[in-house]
């Protein structure tokens, strides 16, 4: 539904918190995730040609934008790539972009992060010896000789831990620079953002001693690949011209939405009329509660290119946003028209529906909801939504359903259990519903016993909410 700040939107993402804590060693910043279908969409359509070439499964690659102004990009989970919003913003050439994703690309193919737990055995055998060897030292009275022990065995295991991942990270610059081959895209992206990574590197004051590094030195990288990557009879291929121009755009669009107002049309005043100015001056707008200026930019962009799915999007949201409840179906229709398969087009159009309160409506916002439940089946805002949608048309059993499906992603086993017990009470028996309500309750009650959670741990653990 445009660029929105989003909680987490899959359970499978929970470890993205403690991925944060090891990918974020000089200090701390307010982080949150953006959800964004075009982003979103986009990221598929620059990395297919990478996926196919690395034998991947596209569906099976989850993207989470990260709202951070770092140059950064990471997997975690398995296949899940985390993509700062200052990897777009900060560089030059959507190339550079899809060099980036090749090289996580290959982090997937090589089960880097799986392999990490290999990695991390001998660390960890050697940071609890120094701490043993220490804490007898400091209790035999030598408490400098001891904090030293377990102080220098710290460092080694750090040292062996990094030396492990460092061969990760060449590895997948290698893959990387095989499936731009493969995909007959030049590799000069991943060369030039290796480059820029190691500027900032100088310029914020990382330390470049190659041993207390989770990566190779970017010199050693680039030294590395240059020979591979200039070979390529692909080197000097410029970029897709489509990636190109949704690159620019989607630049626009985080930079009118994270950019303070005065800041977006300091940057972009009116004599800027490319697409990506008025882009980001049509969410400049509508944060500053602009709503004609936001609107006289977006269909000044509609004029050019009227069958664009997320300019119709863009304008369905404003005028939702703004209350024009009506007047916002038309676009939001169109735009489900052309991309039939976006969850969060059709998760808007029916929250406007139903923000009407008019009863008219409902049986079309249900139908949207549940079509976008199908889609995005692990949303837990849409759940949400379609619980709002049943219980107003007084269909409690759904209603319930929809409760447990929303419990059960947020991980809380108390609520999707009740929820599931009502929902298999009220929804007629043996039905694809009721085998849902069914489903989730036997695995909520699995998940107890195999981890000894008792109903009293459950009541306690909702006293400790309601507190």
């Amino acid at each position: 539904m445009g660029f929105k700040q989003t909680l987490i939107k899959r359970m499978r993402i929970l470890i993205y918190a403690f991925v944060v804590s090891w990918l974020t060693p000089w200090g701390a910043q307010a982080q949150s995730l953006l959800s964004d279908a075009e982003t979103e969409w986009f990221l598929r359509e620059i990395t297919q040609p990478i996926f196919e070439a690395a034998q991947l499964d596209p569906a099976s690659v989850h993207f989470y934008i990260v709202n951070d102004n770092r140059l950064n990009a990471f997997v975690t989970g398995g296949q899940n790539i985390f993509i700062h919003t200052g990897l777009i913003l900060e560089t030059d050439d959507v190339n550079e972009v899809i060099g980036v994703l090749a090289h996580e690309t290959g982090h997937i193919t090589g089960s880097h992060l799986a392999r990490r737990q290999e990695g991390a055995s001998t660390p960890t055998t050697i940071a609890l010896v120094s701490m043993l060897l220490g804490v007898a030292a400091i209790a035999a009275g030598a408490g400098d000789a001891g904090i030293g022990i377990i102080g220098g065995g710290q460092q080694a295991a750090q040292r062996s831990f990094l030396s492990f991942t460092r061969v990760q990270e060449a590895s997948a610059d290698q893959a990387a620079a095989k499936f731009l081959e493969d995909a007959g895209i030049s590799g000069q992206g991943l060369i030039d953002t290796f480059r820029r990574f190691g500027t900032n590197e100088y310029l914020i004051g990382v330390p470049q001693d190659p041993y207390v590094r989770s990566h190779p030195l970017n010199s050693d990288r680039i030294e590395r690949l240059q020979y591979v990557v200039e070979a390529s009879e692909h080197f000097n291929k410029p970029p897709d011209t489509t990636a190109a121009y949704y690159y620019e755009r989607i630049k626009g669009k985080i930079e009118g939405f994270t950019l303070p107002f005065d800041a977006t049309l300091r940057k972009y005043p009116l004599s800027d009329q490319s697409t990506r100015a008025r882009y980001a001056r049509a969410y400049a707008y509508h944060k500053g509660v602009e709503l004609d200026k936001a609107l006289a930019e977006i269909d000044g962009l509609l004029a050019e290119r009227p069958n664009d799915a997320y300019f119709l999007e863009l304008k369905g949201q404003l005028l939702f946003e703004n209350g024009r409840l009506e007047e916002a179906f038309a676009p939001l229709r169109q735009a489900i028209s052309l991309q039939p398969r976006e969850a969060d087009f059709r998760t808007l159009l029916g929250r406007a529906m139903l923000a009407t309160e008019d009863p008219q409506y409902r049986e079309e916002a249900i139908r949207e909801l549940e079509f976008a439940s199908n889609l995005d089946s692990d949303s837990p805002y849409i759940w949400y939504q379609l619980g709002i949608a049943y219980n107003l048309e007084g269909d409690d059993g759904l209603a319930s359903l929809a409760a447990a499906e929303q419990a059960a992603l947020a991980g809380q086993l108390g609520p999707t259990i009740l929820n599931a017990q009502r929902a298999l009470k009220l929804i007629p028996s043996g039905t694809p519903k009721w085998q849902r309500a069914q489903d989730l309750l036997i695995v909520a009650q699995n998940f107890m016993q195999d981890n000894d959670i008792t109903p009293d741990d459950l009541r306690r653990q909702g006293s400790r909410r309601r507190r």
